[in-house]
C-alpha cells in the first residue's frame, strides 16, 4: 500500500470504519485494540511513514504488549460467515509463564491473528483461552471450525471429557461459542508441519515469552 500525505488510505479508512461499526459486538476490547492499530497505521501513512512488511509473526510484536493483542493492522472480520480458527497454547515449565495464539482464516486466507500474555498458568489454560479468543474475534452468528492440537480442548468441547478444572476458563470459551451459529472443534497434530498450527504456535510462544519477562520483573 502506498502512503499519501494529501488524503487517507481508502483501505485503512475502511478498516477503521469496520472496526468502529462492530465496537459493541466484540468482547474483551479486541475491536478497541484493532481500531487503535488501524488509526496508528493511518496516521503513519498520512505523515509519509510506511512500515516495512513483516517477515513473520514474531516481527509484529512489541515486548511491552501484555494484554490480548492483534498483530499488524488487520481489523477483525465484520460480517458473519464461515471461518477457520487455528489456536495454540504455550506454558514454559507447565505450569509457568504462559501465552496463547490464534489465527483466523476466511476462504483459506489469513484475515486476523493475535496473541495473549497470560502470566503464570498451565498449557491447558492457554489452549482453552487461545480457542476462545479466536472465536471472540469473529462476528456473532458465524460458522466456525476451530483447529487445535489440544485433545483436552477438543474432547471437552465435544462432551467426551467433563469440565472438572479450569472452570473459569471453560466458562470463557462457552460464552464465546454461544455467540455463533455453529462451532466445530477439530484436532490437528502439533509440530507436524501444518503451516497455520505452526503460526499459532509462534504467537503462543511470543505470549509466553512476554509472560516470562513480566513475571521475572515482578519477582514471581
Amino acid at each position: 500500500m502506498q502512503s499519501t500525505k494529501n488524503g487517507d488510505s481508502p483501505k485503512r479508512t475502511t478498516d477503521i470504519v469496520n472496526a468502529a461499526l462492530t465496537w459493541y459486538q466484540m468482547p474483551n476490547g479486541i475491536t478497541e485494540r484493532a481500531l487503535r492499530a488501524a488509526v496508528g497505521a493511518l496516521l503513519r501513512e498520512r505523515s509519509g511513514e510506511v512500515s516495512p512488511a513483516p517477515k513473520g509473526p514474531s516481527d509484529l510484536f512489541s515486548d511491552e504488549d501484555t494484554a490480548p493483542q492483534a498483530t499488524g493492522v488487520m481489523a477483525p472480520p465484520t460480517i458473519a460467515g464461515e471461518f477457520e480458527v487455528y489456536s495454540d497454547g504455550s506454558a514454559l515449565r507447565n505450569p509457568g509463564p504462559s501465552g496463547c495464539g490464534w489465527v483466523v482464516l476466511s476462504g483459506k486466507k489469513v484475515v486476523y491473528e493475535g496473541f495473549e500474555s497470560i502470566g503464570h498458568g498451565t498449557n491447558q489454560i492457554a489452549e482453552i483461552r487461545a480457542a476462545a479468543h479466536g472465536l471472540n474475534d469473529l462476528p456473532a452468528g458465524s460458522t466456525v471450525d476451530v483447529h487445535t492440537d489440544s485433545l483436552y480442548v477438543v474432547k471437552t468441547m465435544k462432551g467426551e471429557f467433563k469440565k472438572k478444572a479450569n472452570l473459569e476458563h471453560w466458562a470463557f470459551i462457552d460464552e464465546a461459542v454461544r455467540r455463533h451459529k455453529q462451532v466445530r472443534f477439530h484436532h490437528v497434530r502439533g509440530h507436524a508441519g501444518h503451516d497455520m498450527n505452526e503460526r499459532a504456535d509462534v504467537l503462543a510462544n511470543k505470549g509466553a515469552a512476554i509472560s516470562k519477562k513480566r513475571l521475572a520483573g515482578s519477582g514471581n
